[in-house]
């Protein structure tokens, strides 16, 4: 009698028991508590679990849940210690840390604007400095073109013609230069002959 009673009381369990679908649940504020092996309370405690940690349900019994670990370590523990939703703290650890980085890229875009801002004044400078530069500068004085006449073409008959006319003068002069004293000679001589009475005087 008492052998079927544990049969019944058994299966009871066992049908009490729901497969849940697949949830995620966070350990209660400010806690630690364990994961037990076994549904009994007095089983064994496989892991110390804190606040905060995400748990996996896998089934339910009672105001028991048996989960999973992120490090894939199963055991039971009691319901009341479950909140669907991250504790304050881990909200606001996670605000927190949500805040510091926005705040480091506004510092970022800040730094990136000063430099934009640093180079659009350096340029705006060079610009007024080309711009002076260009006022001081007198302009340029506008000059006629001058029209600048070929000389003509030189033929080696004409760039000769002086040279070979110088030339050809001189020996002309020499040649009447000869001629007349060639003609004087003969004159005195017959001067001479007609003087002494046709005999010729060598000269």
């Amino acid at each position: 009698m008492t052998g079927s009673l544990r049969v019944i009381a058994m299966l009871a369990m066992l049908a009490a028991v729901s497969a849940a679908q697949a949830e995620t649940v966070y350990v209660a504020e400010r806690i630690r508590i364990g994961l037990r092996a076994e549904v009994v309370e007095t089983s064994a405690v496989v892991k110390t679990v804190e606040t905060g940690t995400p748990l996996e349900v896998i089934e339910r019994f009672d105001k028991l849940a048996r989960v999973r670990d992120p490090q894939g370590t199963e055991g039971w523990i009691e319901a009341r210690f479950l909140t669907p939703d991250p504790p304050a703290r881990l909200q606001l650890d996670k605000l927190q840390g949500d805040l510091a980085k926005s705040r480091t890229q506004a510092a970022e875009a800040q730094a990136q604007l000063k430099k934009a801002q640093s180079t659009l004044a350096e340029q705006a400078e060079k610009i007024k400095e080309l711009e002076k530069n260009a006022a001081d500068r007198p302009a340029p004085a506008l000059v006629a073109p001058v029209a600048i006449k070929a000389p003509p073409p030189v033929t080696p008959a004409a760039a000769n013609t002086g040279f070979g006319f110088s030339y050809l003068w001189l020996g002309i002069s020499f040649a009447m230069l000869g001629i007349g004293f060639a003609a004087g000679v003969r004159w005195l001589r017959e001067s001479i002959r007609k003087r002494s009475g046709g005999m010729y005087l060598r000269v």
